[in-house]
């Protein structure tokens, strides 16, 4: 029989018979250890003191599994403690403990069981080892899989072991098992371990005490930090908390299940790289290992795996223990769809022999479509490059033209399909004939990939234009041949006729004369088409225009009127060219297939002045002011409103009326609207936002009233805007509106003064809130304002000889003593505070 030649040292510890010595050691052997040594051993792994009896579930022998770590490796220990025939000077039985230590590095080769180790310890006498002691048996799963089998052990040694990986466990509830029992359990439990664990594994067949040394044993009651497993119950589960051992039991559970134990038990045994210290998950990792394969299948049908997982089965080869074909190409269909090395998918792809189609070519190309759905976030050119190297240019091309098109994701997958054809395929071969048949009825495809010839720079253009011809009907390229040849035009019928391939592809040919600077060419006709769509088709066809573009001041007018005709506002109107896009626009409103439109139109320029920054920019004022003159210039209902639309911007900034486009606008609008130009300060007022300064709202109060506009309908439209309208406010305002009414329209002192004491007296009128508000507000002001004209008549009237004296003018001196009358007029009525004066 094959036996294992074992190297070992040893200790016997005991008492000599009929003396009252110590327990000591009586002899040892072997390069590693002294007495000294043997003694800390033991002595650090007690099992506590046996009973007398001789029978009994705590009856010796006792045998103890433990570890021994020194700086020239780890050591695999096992003690013996038993009684012997003599007894001590008082009589008392002597116990006998034989240790054998045996160096870890002869297992990883060679591994044997703790009942061998056991075995050989048996032997040991006072002088050691006999000769054939040390000669043991070869690791026998088959044997330890049989004592598993045949005493039903796998759910309790299956959840020990991986209690074991949490921290110490006590089995209770065994009294009825004697120490080969034990033991052989004990070598179940290691045996569905990595064989490496064992260095770091201690156990005992029975335990008196609480040694935590003890990682594993049989006592009558659990230690306190360990985990109690109870024998009685023959399929204890680890508890759903202990994470670790719960996933480790049921590893084991799947792995014998799917394979076998024996077959479990083999690969363990071979596992024998050192574990003292490692991370208890190695174990995990390591067992999961053995059933790698089909593990990392069965996640990769579950969706959750990752591409590291699939890649080390790939390229170690060990797919190849899984027997179907059908399943190496799922796997390796994961690894490209999990974004997995390019360079590794094109080795495997060789390897493997993966032919087309397939599920890894299916991949391949899903992936290359959901990068063309994400453009441009993500590119799909390196799996392009990587059918290339493969010989499958032309089919994956295909594959996706087939399948790019998905409407809820609007044109850039379909330009981004476009970019790869172009970037991709030599049309002067001719060379992707199953591309070209996908081409076939993809007009929007094919417009995109006209249309990136503009953006490309033109790359072979007639070349491209010849070979689309050959799948593309003529009305659908014409429009994008008449936008290369000078002196081309395109007709109503045509543009109508092209735009049955629908919207998309107008946006395309847009988005195109917009890149040549030519969409002046197809405004009209543009115009005329857009007018008898109706308008949920106008709006939705509009949305494909949004990333047009223009360079030019024309395209931008012709891009804003076309947006406008749904009713939307313009976005190109800070175009340097502003000459161009006046002219434009100006000769497109006045196109007699705009009038059913017009409406539209007018309706969006009004919406977009609604945010009244444009009045701050002399060059917006300017381009504004054209815009509506030539819309007010044709038919529509809302021609007033978008006069009233610009006169709102005074609101916002009312020096804009001092700019000469605005003058000019404004005479010629308030000729043709004169109920606009009536009501003129009542819009402007009204359209005041809420933080306009005082002095902007003094200007605009002085202005109507020097046109004539009565107080009450002044506070009116104030109080009607978005202005904080309070008794402190309309003060600061009015006394601006003083001031220019003096400055700006000459008046005099009095019929300004005499202008703001009536629009104040009709506000204190009107309101007993504002009365209040603007009795507080004069109470706030009077005295810096009474006191600074006081000390302004004694500054400049003090005399240069004199300065204590005065020396006033006959008008000032007349002023102060109107004043003081006045002052002395009020004790006739209520003072000052409120009180009647005595006389």
């Amino acid at each position: 029989m094959t036996t294992v030649a074992l190297s070992a040292g040893w200790a016997v510890r005991g008492k000599t018979p009929g003396t009252y010595d110590d327990y000591g050691i009586l002899g040892s052997g072997g390069d590693a250890f002294g007495a000294d040594d043997f003694t800390a051993i033991l002595d650090r792994y007690t099992l506590g003191n046996p009973p007398p009896e001789r029978t009994g579930a705590e009856a010796l022998p006792w045998i103890s599994l433990t570890e021994v770590l020194d700086d020239r490796g780890s050591y695999l220990g096992v003690a013996i403690h038993d009684w012997t025939d003599g007894t001590d000077a008082a009589g008392r039985p002597i116990v006998r403990t034989r240790y054998g230590c045996f160096p870890y590095e002869q297992f990883v080769r060679a591994p044997v069981s703790y009942a061998s180790l056991v075995r050989a310890v048996s032997g040991l006498g006072p002088d050691g080892f006999p000769p054939a002691a040390l000669d043991v048996p070869p690791y026998a799963p088959e044997e330890i899989a049989q004592d598993i089998e045949r005493h039903d052990w796998l759910g309790r040694a299956a959840t020990t072991a991986a209690l074991l990986l949490e921290g110490p466990v006590t089995i209770t509830g065994a009294d009825d098992l004697d120490h080969t029992v034990r033991l052989r359990f004990l070598d179940a439990v290691a045996a569905l371990l990595p064989f490496g664990w064992r260095p770091g594994l201690t156990a005992a067949t029975w335990l008196r005490g609480d040694n935590s040394n003890i990682g594993l044993t049989f006592a009558y009651h659990p230690r306190p930090g360990s985990f109690e497993l109870d024998w009685r119950t023959s399929e204890p589960q680890p508890p759903t908390d202990c994470r670790l051992a719960y996933a480790y039991a049921h590893e084991l559970h799947r792995s014998i299940s799917h394979r076998s134990l024996l077959e479990v038990l083999d690969y363990l045994s071979g596992r024998s790289e050192y574990m003292v210290n490692a991370d208890p998950t190695r174990a995990y990792d390591i067992l999961v290992d053995l059933d790698r394969p089909a593990l990392v299948l069965e996640r990769v049908r579950r969706n959750e795996c990752d591409a590291s997982e699939v890649a080390a089965l790939l390229e170690s080869g060990r797919y190849k223990e899984l027997p179907r074909r059908s399943d190496h190409e799922l796997l390796f269909a994961a690894f490209i769809r999990l974004g997995g090395d390019l360079a590794a998918v094109q080795s495997i792809w060789q390897e493997l022999g993966v032919g087309v189609p397939s599920e890894p070519w299916r991949a391949l190309t899903n992936e290359v479509l959901r990068r063309v759905r994400s453009a441009p976030s993500e590119d799909p050119n390196p799996y392009v490059r990587l059918a290339d190297a493969l010989g499958h240019t032309d089919k994956l091309l295909a594959d996706v033209v087939g399948t790019s098109r998905d409407p809820r994701l609007g044109l850039a997958p379909v330009q981004a399909t476009a970019n790869l054809i172009e970037r991709w395929t030599d049309p002067r071969t001719a060379d992707r004939p199953a591309m070209l048949r996908a081409l076939r009825g993809q007009s929007t495809l094919v417009c995109a990939l006209v249309a990136d010839l503009d953006q490309s720079g033109g790359h072979h253009e007639d070349a491209w234009l010849d070979l689309l011809a050959g799948v593309a009907p003529h009305d659908l390229l014409h429009p994008f041949h008449a936008l290369r040849t000078p002196d081309t035009s395109v007709s109503p019928t045509e543009i109508a006729a092209f735009a049955r391939y629908g919207a998309d592809c107008v946006a395309l040919l847009v988005s195109s004369a917009a890149r040549r600077e030519r969409l002046d060419l197809l405004a009209a006709v543009l115009i005329r088409w857009l007018a008898g769509l109706p308008s949920s088709e106008r709006a939705s066809w509009l949305d494909r225009l949004r990333d047009v573009q223009p360079t030019r001041g024309a395209d931008a007018a012709v891009l804003d009127l076309l947006r406008m005709t749904a009713g939307r506002g313009p976005v190109h109107l800070e175009t340097p060219d502003r000459h161009a896009y006046t002219t434009t626009f100006r000769a497109l409103v006045t196109d007699e297939s705009l009038s059913k439109l017009t409406n539209n139109v007018q309706g969006a320029l009004t919406e977009h002045l609604a945010d009244l920054r444009w009045a701050h920019d002399p060059d917006q004022v300017a381009l504004i002011t054209a815009l509506a003159g030539a819309l007010c210039a044709t038919e529509g209902l809302n021609r007033s409103a978008v006069v009233e639309a610009v006169v709102r911007g005074r609101a916002a900034n009312p020096g804009m009326a001092d700019w000469p486009a605005y003058r000019r606008w404004w005479e010629a609008a308030a000729d043709r609207h004169p109920s606009v130009a009536a009501d003129e300060y009542r819009t402007v007022l009204q359209a005041l936002p809420t933080d306009a300064p005082f002095r902007d709202v003094g200007r605009l109060i002085a202005e109507a009233t020097a046109d004539g506009t009565k107080p009450l309908p002044i506070l009116q439209a104030i109080d009607g805007s978005a202005w904080r309208f309070t008794g402190p406010s309309l003060l600061a305002a009015v006394l601006e509106a003083r001031m220019t009414a003096v400055h700006l329209y000459g008046w005099s002192f009095k019929q300004a003064d005499d202008a703001a004491h009536l629009l104040i007296r009709t506000a204190h009128g009107a309101s007993r809130r504002l009365a209040r508000e603007l009795r507080d507000a004069v109470d706030t002001r009077l005295p810096s304002d009474l006191g600074f004209q006081l000390t302004l008549v004694e500054t400049a009237s003090a005399s240069p000889s004199q300065p204590d004296d005065l020396d006033l003018t006959e008008r000032t001196r007349e002023t102060l003593e109107e004043a003081e009358s006045r002052i002395r007029s009020y004790q006739g009525r209520r003072g000052i505070l409120g009180r009647r004066k005595n006389n």
